[in-house]
């Protein structure tokens, strides 16, 4: 069995303010290669029965990948210790394709745990056991699914990697779900999209009539991933098999219609709290981000906090410590935090780093009204003084670099150091259709993962609030307001970035009252996803004048530690 080190698992909750102790307790695992992120529909219209926590296991959804190939027990013994961490002693368990098969063999073990057991779309059919078969079905599959899904798949086995996912899929492919199954005790729902052809009807019948007490509910329309496009029909098969008598009874304050009108809010606003432990026998919880609203303008920061010892200040003596340092990044226009996990994951060794999430992106609710960037700086510096962050260097990259600089003007008690990574807008290039056309050539520089993170993040932030953003950054004129910065300012770019041009960047580090310019040679726009390293490298160092000696980074290209 692989050391209990090499696992790390993480929960995504979403619960209930105001339920009995008897509410139901919903917990969502998923298959192979995937992430919590393909249950977001379902658990949407779940948290209004009951609590819910969706499972992200080792080498899966940015958790580490553990250095030895995991079988089904391993995975639900990961399960069973995550769920004992979180103070969960019943649920319904809820698992889909493979991960039908780690729950199913965690109510085998843990059958005083697991009340009632739902497998969506269940693998392996005994029937059709081999690789090549499961790729044309999951290839014939994806023909079905909505783009949606289908970008969430290709960016989940895009972060799982090919080594990864080979190594579980004989894993996938041995075990003996049929067999396994008879011997649950617990009442078993099977569901499946009516379409699926990876786990088609004859198999799902054979797996209820082996079940003790089994059920079969088929999604009308519905694909492989039965539980995104028909979430709604999903919940009421779970929830029916909660309630005999066959009626949909949500819980007191969520009527059907209330039920139905918050349906999209929730879905937008669900508001998720990660624990990740790196031992299958310890965990704690933490937040995965804290957040500020004003009015209908919301704020996040994802923290990557730093768990070195702090080291001695050269010039103190050994009982004092060097002052902690705080890295706090601000995103471009329609993206999210996302695009800076792998610059945190390396700044995370040296600081406290903060991921910022502006209001109408990621998953912040979009603002009624377009928000201006020193209005946004006021909420990030409004954010950072509720998390207790008495000073820090500012990152921003492309537009973020706007209210980068409006937090520096406006905070100078906060702000210390001044980061511009792909600085925009370029003052001869302030139209729509220049920047989108240098976006466009930008895109095909930048690696596939960014773009499809990319693609995902500007398709969740919206048209209407993407151009409602795009007219407040190109009305900004960055090199007006960058000389009011009293602090030290890094331009920063990479050589083939065709957003923020050389003479442009030059003109920018020429402007501030202390500023530098560093390029990078051969690398896009986004920078400092291509190149993490050498960027958390250049901070440091640009740092290092006011904190001490900077530390180089050890691991020239870090995994990614945050979804």
């Amino acid at each position: 069995m692989p050391d209990v080190e090499e696992r790390s698992c993480r929960i995504h909750s979403a619960t209930l303010s105001q339920a009995d102790p008897d509410t139901p307790v919903f917990v969502m695992v998923h298959g192979i290669g995937l992430s919590h992120r393909y249950f977001d529909r379902l658990q949407a219209e779940l948290i209004q029965h009951g609590h819910t926590h969706v499972l992200d296991l080792p080498g899966f959804g940015g958790t580490p990948t553990p250095e030895q190939q995991l079988e089904v027990d391993d995975y639900a013994a990961v399960i069973g210790d995550a769920l004992d961490a979180a103070g969960i002693d019943s649920c319904v368990l809820i698992g889909h394709s493979m991960g039908a098969q780690f729950v199913t063999e965690l109510a085998l073990q843990r059958p005083d745990v697991v009340s009632e057991l739902v497998l969506i779309g269940p693998v392996t059919d005994s029937a059709r056991r081999s690789v090549i078969w499961h790729t044309l079905a999951l290839g014939l599959d994806s023909l079905m699914e909505r783009p949606l899904t289908n970008a969430i798949v290709f960016t989940d086995y895009a972060r799982c990697g090919l080594p990864w996912y080979f190594t579980e899929l004989p894993v996938m492919l041995q075990y003996r779900l049929h067999e396994r199954l008879p011997q649950a005790t617990q009442p078993v729902l099977i569901i499946r999209g009516s379409n699926d052809p990876v786990s088609r009807r004859p198999w799902c019948s054979r797996l209820v009539a082996a079940a003790r007490d089994g059920r079969l509910v088929e999604i009308p329309g519905q694909p492989h991933v039965a539980h995104r496009g028909g979430a709604q029909k999903t919940t009421e098969a779970i929830v029916t098999l909660l309630h005999k008598d066959n009626q949909l009874s949500p819980l007191p304050g969520n009527s059907p219609v209330a039920a139905r009108q918050q349906r999209r809010t929730i879905l937008r606003r669900l508001r998720t709290m990660v624990t990740e432990s790196r031992s299958a026998t310890s965990m704690s919880g933490t937040p995965d981000f804290q957040s500020i609203t004003v009015d209908d303008r919301q704020c996040r920061a994802y923290p990557m906090m730093h768990t070195r010892p702090r080291e001695p200040d050269a010039g103190a003596g050994a009982a004092e410590t060097t002052t902690r340092r705080v890295f706090v990044l601000i995103h471009g226009i329609g993206m999210s935090h996302r695009y800076f996990t792998r610059l945190a994951a390396v700044l995370a060794d040296h600081g406290d780093t903060y991921l910022i999430d502006l209001p109408g992106y990621g998953w912040t609710g979009t603002p009624a009204q377009k928000i201006s960037n020193p209005a946004n700086a006021d909420l990030i510096g409004a954010l950072l003084d509720e998390i207790g962050v008495s000073s820090c260097t500012v990152v921003g990259h492309s537009m973020g670099v706007q209210s980068a600089t409006e937090l520096a003007i406006t905070r100078p008690d906060l702000v210390t150091d001044l980061v511009l990574i792909g600085a925009a807008v370029d003052a001869k290039r302030r139209t729509v259709l220049q920047q989108a056309l240098r976006l466009g050539m930008n895109s095909t520089l930048e690696k596939p993962p960014l773009n499809t993170v990319q693609f995902l993040d500007i398709l969740r932030c919206g048209p209407r609030w993407y151009f409602a953003e795009l007219a407040v950054a190109l009305a900004y004129h960055l090199e007006e307001r960058l000389p009011l910065v009293g602090q030290k300012v890094l331009i920063m770019r990479g050589t083939r970035d065709l957003i923020a041009g050389t003479h442009w960047s030059r003109t920018l580090a020429d402007t501030a009252q202390h500023g530098e310019l560093l390029e990078i040679p051969g690398k896009p726009h986004a920078v400092h996803h291509s190149d993490p390293a050498t960027v958390a490298a250049a901070i440091l160092t640009f740092a290092a004048d006011r904190d001490g000696p900077a530390h180089q980074p050890q691991n020239p290209e870090p995994e990614l530690t945050h979804q």
